[in-house]
């Protein structure tokens, strides 16, 4: 008995990105691309009707980010399966995307039979992440995380505040801020406040 094709929804906000995606796995007997979405609204939508069995979602798209519309995704299907396919792959980028229950993740930038292997092992119940993208994630899970409170004045020092203005802005003392930005100093390993804007920018945690 033949096995029925993987069926794929494949989302991106760019033509010749969807148009390249389209024609590199449509050539394997197996995957059958069965709608295309340039948008978050427009994926929810396609989802709802074509109920793929795959779905290629782009990190970023013109109305909502990729992890947001997954989630929204997930609300209403919880059995959908979603890979993020992003130009951005620090730890922090993965890590969001599979907290939001997406089953894999691929950089744009890997070829074809990447593509093609997450596919099938997303259709198979597995979940997908190359080599490279595993050991991002367990890199990140030993480095000691920052707290919700010392992201928001991360957030507010990236902006240029000083540390009397983020006392104002998050309504707490001046005293307290210098302990938080010297905590993040000392779990990011910067030396100084640009230094730390700057590794937290490489590591993906000033996404929003």
């Amino acid at each position: 008995m033949k096995t029925k094709p993987i069926r794929i929804l494949v989302v991106d906000d760019h033509f010749m990105v969807r148009l390249g995606l389209i024609g590199a796995i449509s050539t394997e007997t197996d995957i059958d691309v069965v709608g295309e979405a340039a948008s978050g609204a427009e994926a929810i939508a396609c989802f709802g009707k074509l109920k793929p069995d795959v779905t290629l979602m782009d990190g970023i798209l013109p109305d909502r980010h990729g992890v947001d519309v997954t989630r929204a995704i997930l609300e209403s299907f919880p059995t959908a399966r979603i890979i993020l396919v992003s130009i951005n792959d620090t730890a922090e980028d993965i890590h969001r995307a599979l907290q939001a229950g997406a089953w894999g993740y691929i950089p744009k930038s890997c070829e074809k039979d990447a593509i093609v292997s997450a596919i099938r092992t997303v259709a198979a119940g597995e979940r997908y992440l190359a080599p490279e993208l595993s050991r991002k994630l367990a890199e990140r899970n030993l480095q000691p995380l920052l707290s919700s409170r010392e992201m928001d004045v991360l957030r507010l020092v990236a902006k240029g505040m000083a540390n009397k203005q983020i006392a104002s802005e998050l309504a707490i003392g001046e005293p307290t801020v210098k302990s938080h930005v010297a905590h993040i100093l000392d779990k990011l390993g910067a030396p100084d406040r640009t230094r730390a804007v700057t590794l937290a920018m490489e590591r993906g945690l000033l996404r929003s």
